[in-house]
């Protein structure tokens, strides 16, 4: 089915149809992470263990890098995929005590049958037999497939430590070509902006599940997608792909927290179709974090010549915004060594990214003090 006839059938795509009919087929995906909603009823779920008393972190994933195979297993590299932009390959990994060992890496069939449907089924299934949420990640730049992996893991581990073991998601990341050098900002930028294409082929994927006839009844879990630096470039690039097929239409609602955090994009991208005004008709809710003192994103505004960046100023014109659209300074927690992925170091905010992800309003969190004058909430020691 064509992304412009998928697009085109009701507007409102209920996320939690992901985890209706549930099939037992095997893992492997490329959007991000799942989460379990808190059940005081329900024995939290934690992160696995092996004999050796080693702690095990299974992550899906999907990627449009080019397969490296080595002689440990299974690896992919720093360029596209050899086939063209858009190819998509699936698969799982398990990662020990924060390692990923090639071996770990299992990869799925390059067929729509037995690669992204059976990723999709296997969510579905443990969405519902787990009562667990569906997060997909994106990851930022200069990072290897080993590390958007290994990080994904981590993202994890920091969810599960952060609330007692009782959200606890399957992770998903999206692994597009980042260098995994320092000094590649200018390629990975680019990267970013082609793989657009690539994450909007996952989603056209994820919305023709979503709207198989075949889903029995809703499980009444969320899918929420959670995009980190450079990857909200990635995002907006597959928005817009997204939207040419779509035309003007409604676009399909298939996420229900949609977290932007420390966003190498440019903060006037809620004002431009061609950036991000029509994200929000992705999801019930947008929360923006940005850090003031982001040094990465003083780089990418200074020396490489970006307009002033979303992730460290928040939006242009705040009261302008969305009311989707929540924004959340953390300028006041945030450490100079720890001032761009602040959402996995710092307690307090991967407290507030916890509640988020389970649904909670944001005028309605406790941590938070709104500023009226900037329509922004504050997180402060």
């Amino acid at each position: 089915m064509p992304l412009v006839k998928c697009l085109l059938v009701p507007p409102i795509v209920r996320p939690e149809a992901l985890c209706q009919a549930a099939v037992s087929l095997p893992p492997s995906a490329y959007v991000l992470k799942m989460s379990a909603r808190h059940d005081p009823q329900r024995s939290p779920t934690v992160i696995g263990s092996l004999r050796d008393g080693n702690t095990m972190v299974t992550v899906y994933f999907g990627t449009n890098r080019n397969l490296s195979p080595n002689a440990e297993g299974i690896d992919f590299g720093d360029r596209f995929s050899e086939t063209d932009l858009g190819d998509l390959r699936f698969g799982q990994a398990e990662v020990i005590d924060g390692t990923l060992d090639s071996s770990r890496i299992q990869l799925l069939p390059d067929t729509k049958a037995e690669g992204s449907m059976k990723l999709f089924q296997d969510l579905q299934q443990t969405m519902r037999s787990q009562s667990l949420d569906s997060i997909l990640l994106i990851h930022g730049f200069n990072v290897t497939f080993k590390g958007a992996l290994e990080g994904a893991a981590n993202f994890k581990t920091r969810l599960a430590a952060l609330s007692d073991n009782q959200y606890t998601p399957n992770v998903f990341v999206f692994s597009w070509p980042s260098n995994g050098e320092l000094f590649d900002y200018k390629d990975d930028r680019h990267d970013a902006q082609a793989s657009g294409y690539a994450f909007a082929r996952g989603l056209k994927k994820l919305t023709e599940f979503l709207r198989d006839p075949s889903s029995g009844e809703p499980c009444q879990q969320r899918v929420n997608l959670v995009a980190h630096s450079m990857g909200n470039y990635v995002l907006r690039h597959a928005l817009q792909e997204t939207q040419k097929l779509s035309g003007n239409r409604i676009l399909p609602r298939l996420f229900d927290n949609i977290i932007l955090t420390a966003a190498d994009e440019d903060n006037d991208a809620f004002e431009h179709d061609y950036k991000f005004a029509r994200l929000p008709e992705l999801g019930k809710q947008v929360t923006v974090y940005f850090n003031t003192e982001d040094q990465a994103l003083t780089v990418s505004d200074v020396t490489k010549g970006n307009p002033d960046r979303l992730g460290q100023s928040g939006p242009r014109y705040p009261r302008q915004l969305p009311y989707k659209v929540a924004v959340v300074d953390v300028s006041d927690l945030v450490s100079i060594l720890r001032e761009h992925s602040y959402h996995v170091t710092n307690d307090q905010v991967v407290r507030d990214v916890i509640a988020v992800l389970q649904g909670q309003s944001p005028d309605n969190l406790t941590a938070r003090r709104y500023i009226e004058h900037a329509n922004k909430f504050k997180l402060s020691r």
